[in-house]
């Protein structure tokens, strides 16, 4: 599992460059992260059902402890999603509040990333993957709020947020997905060149995702703008 996880700091290394994030450097007030923010929902919401039904799908029962930990430590942050949704919105008129516009065409690259994600659970053959599946995502979450809580503390709007807030990245990087002695338990696991070979699929496949996902964001982003 060792090598696995090298593999997902790779890719991890390698989102970092996406060009959402190079434009994100460049914003200048809450209200042009406001123009991207609303179109993140579908995703949001759906990682909790990914948490959810992943760990349904997990039979091993070291393993399924881990995927449980990980649905607990991320139960209800959708709901500080939509508070800082609704707050960055407050900054600007937006008709992005409907399921119309939730399911319309400018959100469709969002909603097929996460589809594309949601499948992952199911396409899994072992419980590996089913673990695979979190660290990836985790991985690349930690570049998303790493970034934007930076961002959000520069305009200094972070005591009026929750999900984009410091406290909350703070919280994701004290609780590590795994303890030190689950950690070691898990990198000691010897894996077949079966599952080594699709895990990597995974991983790939995600990380294709959630690039994007991100593209999707930039679109969104310049939509907005060309409103403003």
């Amino acid at each position: 599992m060792k090598d696995i996880q090298a593999y997902i700091d790779s890719k991890q290394q390698e989102f970092e460059r996406h060009p959402f994030f190079a434009l994100l450097e460049k914003l200048k007030t809450l209200e042009e992260i406001g123009y991207f923010v609303p179109d993140l929902t579908f995703w949001v919401m759906a990682f909790q059902d990914i948490l959810r039904l992943n760990k349904e799908r997990v039979t091993n029962p070291y393993l399924r402890k881990i995927a449980h930990h990980h649905k607990l430590e991320d139960a209800g942050h959708e709901q500080w999603f939509l508070h800082d949704k609704n707050y960055v919105s407050s900054r600007h008129a937006s008709t992005r509040e409907d399921v119309n516009w939730l399911f319309g065409r400018q959100t469709r690259a969002v909603r097929d990333a996460s589809y594309a994600i949601v499948s992952e659970v199911y396409r899994s053959e072992s419980d590996w993957l089913n673990i695979t599946l979190l660290i990836t995502i985790e991985s690349s979450g930690h570049v998303f709020f790493d970034k934007i809580v930076n961002k959000i503390q520069e305009l200094g709007e972070d005591k009026n947020l929750k999900y984009f807030a410091r406290s909350h990245l703070d919280a994701e990087l004290a609780h590590a997905l795994f303890d030190e002695e689950m950690e070691r338990e898990l990198y000691a696991e010897p894996l077949t060149a079966d599952i080594r070979r699709d895990a990597r699929a995974l991983v790939d496949r995600c990380y294709n995702a959630f690039n994007k996902m991100f593209d999707g964001l930039i679109v969104a982003y310049e939509r907005q703008l060309e409103l403003a």
